[in-house]
């Protein structure tokens, strides 16, 4: 579900081709979604066969073979909107760490320790990537949205890990 509404909802806001839709994935949404390169095209061709998209072209630079342009069509559109009703409606929330905190207690003093830093030290990296995006001002607003929402949680997450007492 979650490479078809990235895939479907890059489509909605315009035609592209595969590498494309990689290329944006991993410039703006690298620190949210996990994408396989081959699973892009997977995605793609599944698309197509449900009805949601369409190639309605093809590019070629020279010596490159030929890339497919992709349009997301009315049914795409419609199935994209209920995967959005589905993300919103979920209850459950929770971030890949939580699993590791549940055992966290698991862990020796050094490891803990070990952890904390390790964590502290890729929020900070992760907010100033956060901070250079921000300041290069991506025009996209949903892109502003998810950048500025993942900040609010690092920053919350890094808060919360300095009151951690081992």
């Amino acid at each position: 579900m979650k490479i078809d509404i990235t895939i479907l909802g890059l489509l909605m806001n315009e035609n592209l081709y595969g590498y494309e839709i990689k290329k944006k994935i991993v410039e703006q949404l690298e620190d949210y979604v996990d994408i396989k390169f081959g699973s892009i095209y997977y995605a793609i061709k599944k698309s197509v066969e449900n009805g949601w998209v369409k190639r309605v072209g093809t590019e070629k630079e020279s010596g490159n073979p030929e890339r497919y342009v992709y349009e997301i069509l009315p049914a795409g559109k419609k199935h994209y909107k209920k995967l959005l009703k589905q993300y919103f409606d979920a209850n459950f929330i929770h971030f890949d760490v939580d699993i590791a905190l549940m055992f966290f207690e698991n862990l020796s003093d050094e490891q803990k320790e070990q952890f904390l830093d390790e964590r502290t030290s890729l929020i900070k990296e992760k907010l100033d990537s956060i901070k250079e995006k921000l300041e290069k001002g991506a025009d996209d607003n949903s892109y502003k949205y998810i950048i500025t929402y993942l900040e609010h949680h690092l920053k919350a997450e890094l808060n919360w890990l300095k009151t951690i007492k081992i």
